[in-house]
């Protein structure tokens, strides 16, 4: 048995387990901490201040929840804390990031291909490797030509998609605004051959220190770009 002397208030708080420092790779550390209190009916009143109060021994961290559980006449309280190992630069809030960036294979129509116009031109002799429809457009390969035989029954094709997640602390909440415009952002790499990136979402948290986790999503276009008349710059 372990006595304590009570406080002048009759309480008592002993810290029990001062918890790891764990960090991840966005930046975010996080860490947890554990108190004996007496009686019960102080638990509240001695349970850390969510938001405000600070890590027992890791700086930088503070309260984020916390949990109450009786433990004969007095409770056990156990805090999670969190925090930002960025050094926070303010010139540039993406200076230090995480950058995740991949590649797939993704469907497009025939009619999209880069070679497209070129396949279906019309010769000097008036033959093509295309079948058109009473409007001029296009309607199938044409199986007597010899290009046409090569492509016939390709209707679509598949060519590489990209997407990539910036992930960064901030010292205020960003922008929405950004939303749905072209180009790269955060050190995303450049992805050559036409095509360019668009920002497709934003999402943040708010952190218990009080700095903002961000997370910026893009997508890639194919070798054309984006449709400047569709999309803003």
């Amino acid at each position: 048995m372990i006595k304590v002397r009570l406080n002048s208030d009759g309480t008592v708080k002993i810290l029990q387990n001062r918890g790891e420092l764990v960090i991840q790779k966005d930046s975010v550390s996080t860490s947890t901490a554990v108190w004996f209190v007496y009686p019960f009916s102080a638990a509240k009143s001695l349970a850390p201040e969510v938001g405000k109060s600070p890590h027992p021994i890791w700086d930088g961290l503070y309260c984020k929840s916390y949990t109450i559980k009786k433990a004969g006449a007095g409770a056990i309280i156990t805090a999670t804390y969190e925090g930002s190992e960025f050094q926070w630069d303010s010139e540039n809030d993406t200076e230090e990031n995480t950058i995740e960036v991949a590649a797939t294979m993704r469907e497009e129509p025939i009619e999209t291909h880069s070679k497209f116009k070129e396949w279906i031109k019309k010769r000097e002799d008036g033959s093509s490797a295309a079948i058109f429809d009473d409007d001029g457009n296009f309607k199938a390969w044409n199986k007597d030509d010899s290009l046409g035989a090569k492509l016939l029954g390709i209707k679509s094709y598949y060519v590489p998609g990209y997407s990539a997640t910036v992930t960064y602390i901030s010292q205020s909440s960003p922008s929405l605004g950004s939303i749905g415009s072209i180009g790269g952002g955060g050190g995303i790499p450049s992805i050559g051959n036409g095509r360019e990136w668009m920002k497709t979402g934003i999402s943040y948290s708010s952190l218990a220190d009080g700095t903002y986790k961000v997370t910026e999503t893009y997508l890639s276009s194919g070798e054309n770009g984006w449709n400047k008349e569709v999309y803003k710059k």
